[in-house]
């Protein structure tokens, strides 16, 4: 149904739009009354739309066809009536809200209120009609002025509006004691569902969403608003939204920043605070706080001779860095280590975790190192670079030096498990020896050159772990 209206051409109407009061404010959108849909209510079924080529017009119908002809059609707020007939409105009453502001309900089948009457909010004016209008629906407007602005209706901005095709639900808190409306019952029983990401990362925005719906119907609720907490107390970060026709908000907490705890989890609450149509509902959930660890050293070394045996523990060593904001941890530098079979210069370890969103970067490295081992030829290693990097998407390793096995250099490859062929002798040398992390949703272990043998040694130079945690 498309609305069959000119504007008002009837010299009533034009006579009393052009005597329409100045506003009084100074800035009268500040003072917009408190405009209630103008019909009973909690009563389901009506709809707007707007096919005008002018702001403050919507078309308002009960059910479809007729029937909602000779519903009660109540005043929007409190004001001072002046009545009209033709111009294409047909039946129409006019209510001055002062101020400036004047509502008026357009087509009614009858006009239930005299001319000059003051009249409260809630108060029955007419019934919803179809004169002058080829079916019966109710042409509502919005003035300030004399002109029309965006319809504001039950608290909220109705403008930009729906066509005939795409009708929004209108519901009605108009229940005042003047008549009109129906007497206030219990509001319906809702139910908040939290449908957003399930984890968030420090740094980076965090999208939030729910969805309210009627408790018994299952139906969406539109135009509520629902508000986010992420964290709790004085770290708590906040959002809001209204909903749409789905029943559904959505709002973004920006550049999420929420401490670190043994669990890794961060507290979600999402709140709708309930009105005169609805009760409050709330949903809690406990997202996870995606986090990195990561951990370098230089040196680790396991050697067990007949009389001396050798043992050196991971240095210099970084250890674990856990972490949800940017940090670095970067012991000092080993300038030598020697232990009669083993010689290794400038050491360095470094670990580098970032947010927005959360990635760490282990770095280990190593000027030059010389191995000895009876049994075996002499290592010769120098140049020395082991790197990890890990985020929620992706876990990169590589490794730089350069190698020479009984003064030979030896060629290299890319690939990780390099093998290093050491002849017919007992051992196994492997360059670029990369593992995942195990626990871990992205994660890397990557050992420069790691040395064995079956009588026990264990030598590790250049190592470098980072991992990503908590990721989905």
């Amino acid at each position: 149904m498309k609305t069959r209206i000119a504007m008002l051409l009837g010299g009533a109407l034009v006579a009393a739009v052009l005597s329409a009061p100045a506003a009084a404010a100074q800035d009268p959108l500040d003072d917009r009354p408190d405009f209630k849909a103008p019909f009973q209510c909690k009563e389901k079924g009506w709809t707007y739309f707007s096919e005008h080529d002018y702001t403050g017009a919507i078309d308002i119908n009960w059910g479809s066809g007729d029937d909602d002809l000779g519903k009660p059609v109540l005043a929007s707020a409190a004001g001072t009536v002046n009545l009209g007939q033709g111009g294409g409105a047909g039946n129409y009453v006019e209510i001055d809200h002062g101020g400036g502001w004047q509502t008026r309900y357009l087509h009614l089948k009858s006009q239930d209120v005299k001319d000059g009457a003051k009249v409260k909010q809630g108060e029955r004016i007419g019934t919803l009609g179809d004169t002058q209008a080829d079916t019966a629906h109710l042409h509502f407007d919005q003035r300030l002025n004399g002109k029309g602005v965006d319809v504001h209706l039950e608290g909220r901005n109705l403008h930009p509006y729906p066509d005939e095709a795409h009708r929004k639900a209108l519901m009605s808190t108009n229940c005042g004691d003047g008549g009109g409306g129906d007497d206030p019952s219990e509001p319906e029983a809702t139910t908040l569902e939290y449908t957003g990401v399930k984890s968030v990362s420090n740094g980076a925005d965090a999208k939030l969403s729910a969805e309210l719906k009627t408790e018994k119907a299952d139906d969406p609720v539109e135009g509520r608003k629902v508000s986010f907490a992420l964290g709790s107390g004085d770290t708590a970060q906040t959002c809001t939204d209204e909903t749409n026709a789905d029943g559904k908000a959505s709002c973004t907490v920006e550049v999420a920043d929420q401490e670190l705890t043994d669990d890794a989890t961060v507290p979600l609450t999402a709140t709708f605070a309930g009105d005169a149509l609805y009760k409050k509902s709330k949903d809690t959930a406990e997202l996870r706080l995606q986090h990195v660890e990561g951990r370098a050293y230089g040196l680790s070394a396991e050697v067990p001779l007949p009389l001396v045996p050798v043992r050196i523990d991971p240095t210099p060593d970084t250890g674990t860095l856990r972490t949800a904001t940017a940090q670095t941890k970067g012991p000092e530098c080993a300038g030598d280590v020697d232990a009669l079979v083993l010689s290794v210069h400038s050491l360095c370890a470094r670990t580098v975790a970032q947010t927005g969103p959360s990635s760490v970067t282990s770095t280990a490295t190593v000027t030059e190192a010389d191995i000895g081992l009876p049994g075996l030829p002499a290592i010769g290693i120098s140049g020395l670079t082991a790197r990890s990097t890990s985020s929620c998407t992706a876990s990169k390793g590589s490794v730089d030096l350069e190698l020479t096995v009984a003064g030979t250099p030896v060629e290299i490859s890319d690939t990780p498990g390099f093998e290093v062929d050491l002849g017919s002798l007992v051992g196994k040398l492997v360059v670029n020896e990369q593992t995942p992390v195990k626990g871990a949703d992205k994660g890397l272990t990557v050992n420069a050159v790691h040395l064995t043998t079956p009588t026990g040694v264990d030598l590790v130079i250049g190592s470098s772990t980072s991992s990503a945690h908590d990721c989905a």
